[in-house]
């Protein structure tokens, strides 16, 4: 198992990019907030108003180079919202969500013919699942009553890319704007 981690700096929402460290203590790649168009701004502060509901803010993963990985867009439709995963190469992959229980979501996508799900447990643990095997989990890391970073695991590898998916599925789907 691959422990990776990532901590939130003290202003949070002001932050750029935020690099996750592998266990020697290495970034292997950094999450990134993308800021909403004055378009995206418009409409998320009139959901505020309406639904009391906020449009989640973009977030992707570069290599340490600066490459893109993953992106998760989200889009406002009619019906809710809807996500697709922008993938390294620039092809999208919608992301369907399915209410699980009352308010929790899981999420599903197929990728290289592979079926992923994303979903959160009652533990508030974030697990990955290729083919309905457990791969990764995502869980906050907390000192006493703060919330100071996010830890990924992935059970059965150490590549860089789950990582990266883990980051932007998490942040973007079970973090919204906190």
């Amino acid at each position: 198992m691959a422990t990776f981690t990532l901590t939130f700096p003290k202003a949070f929402e002001s932050f750029t990019y935020i690099p996750i460290i592998n266990e020697q203590n290495e970034t292997v790649c950094v999450l990134q907030k993308i800021d909403r168009s004055t378009v995206g701004k418009v409409i998320n502060a009139v959901m505020l108003v309406a639904a009391q509901q906020s449009l989640p803010h973009h977030y992707e993963t570069r290599t340490t180079l600066g490459a893109p990985l993953f992106q998760v867009q989200s889009t406002l439709l009619t019906k809710g919202v809807s996500h697709q995963l922008v993938m390294p190469d620039g092809t999208t992959l919608p992301i369907q969500r399915k209410t699980v229980q009352l308010l929790e979501s899981s999420y599903s996508f197929t990728m290289d013919g592979l079926v992923f799900r994303f979903e959160k447990d009652f533990t508030s643990t974030a697990n990955l699942y290729c083919n309905d095997e457990r791969i990764a989990s995502a869980s906050n890391i907390e000192t006493e009553l703060v919330r100071t970073g996010i830890a990924f695991k992935l059970f059965d590898s150490d590549d860089t890319l789950f990582v990266a998916l883990l980051a932007t599925l998490y942040q973007t789907l079970f973090l919204i704007n906190k």
